[in-house]
């Protein structure tokens, strides 16, 4: 028990929700906060419901989407450890707006249950904490607008590839796809044929050279060429 307490505190104290709270008020949340884990496939929450918890990526990842009226999924979030989600819904909003599931075969999560709002009433601190994190979630939505926007699948291709975290290696750069490439395909809204084709088609012209998901981006130079064309 004492080390699952240990894992919420620390998992919450990486949010930047809390990053700057003292210990007494970081306490108080805590006690708002219990573990889940959930199976790939588990739904963690559907649009709709009463939003009784927000939560938190400990291990594993998640699917945040919403179901079109022809049956398909549009992707709103792939949330990975670290990542929190659905604060709208429990502060303001009163109902998941969308769907949530769990990608990974052991998904742990931190649920920050609805005590965690009568908290925020209470203490200012804590309101401009979250205020300021939330805004800057907004400005990493802004990008994931800009990105989408974007309407040549190899131009958003691109632009994803020269966002990630890279390695020097041997006068190019490496890569981790974060993502399954389904899961990419639907977090780029492009059909998994057409990712698949594109990736197939910069290792044949020597532009990427692709082991699983690690990617070697060996011309940097055309795929920021590419990343520039809207077309």
């Amino acid at each position: 028990m004492q080390r699952m307490s240990d894992a919420i505190r620390e998992t919450l104290r990486a949010l930047p929700h809390f990053h700057g709270l003292d210990l007494e008020l970081f306490e108080r949340v805590v006690v708002c906060a219990e573990s889940r884990t959930f199976a790939r496939g588990d739904m963690i929450f559907l649009h709709g419901e009463e939003a009784r918890a927000f939560f938190v990526v400990r291990a594993g990842s998640v699917r945040v989407y919403r179901a079109t009226p022809d049956g398909r999924e549009q992707v709103v979030h792939h949330l990975r450890a670290g990542q929190s989600f659905a604060e709208p819904a429990v502060l303001s909003l009163g109902r998941y707006p969308v769907n949530a599931i769990a990608l990974e075969s052991r998904t742990e999560l931190v649920a920050v249950d609805s005590r965690f709002v009568e908290l925020l009433k209470q203490e200012p601190r804590l309101s401009v904490a979250i205020v300021s994190s939330l805004s800057m979630r907004l400005l990493g939505l802004v990008e994931r607008i800009e990105e989408l926007a974007i309407t040549s699948a190899p131009a958003r291709l691109a632009h994803y590839l020269l966002k990630l975290p890279a390695k020097d290696a041997d006068r190019h750069l490496v890569v981790q796809l974060p993502l399954a490439k389904k899961d990419l395909a639907s977090h780029l809204a492009i059909a998994p044929e057409t990712l698949s084709r594109l990736l197939r088609r910069w290792q044949d012209r020597g532009l990427i050279r692709s082991k699983g998901k690690t990617l070697e981006l060996l011309d940097t130079r055309i795929l920021l060429a590419i990343a520039d064309r809207d077309e």
